[in-house]
């Protein structure tokens, strides 16, 4: 089965908004077993939208929309939906009180154009929104299911959870098979390479292999029938068991939440003394729930005199070596341990650019510490020239080198 997805407004199109539901909605069909042929992102207006539903609900099983279901004049979706299908909107009760209710809890005045987000197409199925005031509609015409949804991420998520389960139960989906890992620490190329014969025995199967690359990681994803299930269940846990040192985990094992319950178990604790990612690398760990127990907190020191002042680096250090250098990080570390009173401390220090950089030291220049109870580890890491690339780059080596050392498998180097 077949699905397309069409991103609505205007916001998308002027890169004042970055897309990110049709990436969600793309891995939420796949997972069972539906293809995504095409994405799309259009302006808000009727003729655009009418063009590209006529168009596109010829040809796909799925057609999923979102964005235009405000409550003001420029959100038109439901409207050109309704025209388009030849309904009619009327009053639904139950949604209306569930609207009246939202703006009670938040202390928030009703107003008359509120109302009008229960006025919902007659023939559609509704899918009533948890997390905000526009309903999801489900409409089944000319051989497809069409689901409009509103474009703010999480109340998006929550209706495709109900839309997703329903189909589940409804349509034969699932045919197909995904299973992914997690890959860090190696780019796409040398792992292509050292995994030659692997590959070829999957595709010989009639098994594809994906290379999936993002800054500082990328995902590798096997997918099959779903009758090669304990197969391609076989071939996961092999590269889990035999590559350890690259594989940290399944789809939605990240780095952090992988540090993290090694940390819990071991029941030790992390700090960061950062100076050229600004605190990313805090902000990286804290993202997940339950970084409370085992990260403490940070330091960011991004001038010489802060690393002087807070962390305690001798300034003949910073003037014999630089502030990018082993023996700084090695500091920071030792220091911001102490200081914080934690097991691991993680420094960095290093030139992001796109300016700061020298013929010794060009820009993308980075050294990475790690100071743990027994030792202190440090390394150089050299990325590119792109600023925010760098400073993700350095998140994810620094948090990688540490689930090296941890893991006992940073000697393998």
């Amino acid at each position: 089965m077949d699905a397309i997805i069409i991103t609505i407004g205007d916001e998308i199109l002027v890169g004042q908004t970055v897309d990110t539901n049709s990436a969600h909605i793309a891995k939420e069909l796949n997972l069972l077993g539906i293809s995504i042929k095409e994405i799309v992102s259009i302006s808000d207006t009727a003729e655009h939208i009418t063009k590209t539903v006529d168009k596109a609900i010829k040809n796909c099983d799925f057609l999923i929309l979102t964005g235009g279901l405000g409550p003001t004049n420029d959100d038109i979706t439901k409207n050109v939906l309704t025209d388009y299908f030849e309904d009619e909107l009327v009053m639904y009760p139950n949604v209306l009180e569930k609207i009246k209710t939202y703006f009670e809890k938040f202390n928030k005045p009703f107003l008359e154009v509120n109302a009008l987000q229960a006025m919902l197409p007659k023939r559609a199925t509704i899918l009533e929104n948890e997390l905000g005031t526009a309903s999801g509609m489900w409409f089944k015409e000319k051989g497809c299911n069409i689901l409009s949804m509103p474009g703010v991420p999480y109340e998006m998520k929550g209706l495709l959870e109900k839309f997703t389960e329903a189909i589940s139960k409804e349509y034969a989906v699932g045919n197909f098979y995904h299973r992914t890992v997690q890959v860090i620490g190696i780019g796409e190329s040398y792992l292509a390479q050292m995994l030659e014969s692997w590959e070829a025995t999957n595709r010989d199967e009639g098994i594809s292999v994906s290379y999936l690359p993002s800054v500082g990681t990328l995902k590798l994803r096997l997918t099959g029938k779903l009758d090669q299930k304990e197969t391609i269940d076989s071939r996961i846990q092999y590269l889990i068991d035999n590559y350890s040192k690259y594989v940290i985990g399944g789809e939605f094992d990240t780095i952090e939440k992988v540090i993290g319950g090694i940390l819990v178990r071991k029941k030790m604790t992390l700090g960061t003394v950062e100076s050229c990612t600004g605190g990313s690398i805090a902000k990286k760990i804290v993202s997940i729930s339950g970084s409370s127990s085992f990260y403490l907190g940070s330091i960011v020191s991004y001038t010489n005199k802060l690393k002087e002042e807070l962390v305690g680096v001798k300034n003949e250090t910073l003037v014999a070596n630089g502030a990018v250098s082993g023996p700084v990080v090695k500091e920071m570390a030792e220091n911001g341990r102490k200081k914080l009173g934690i097991d691991y401390c993680i420094s960095v220090s290093g030139i992001a650019g796109p300016t700061g950089g020298t013929e010794e030291k060009p820009v993308g220049t980075v050294w990475v510490g790690i100071a743990t109870p027994e030792a202190t580890y440090t390394k150089q890491f050299n990325f590119g020239l792109n600023r925010e690339r760098n400073i993700q780059a350095t998140v994810l080596a620094s948090l990688n080198f540490l689930r090296l050392i941890i893991t006992d498998q940073f000697e393998t180097e």
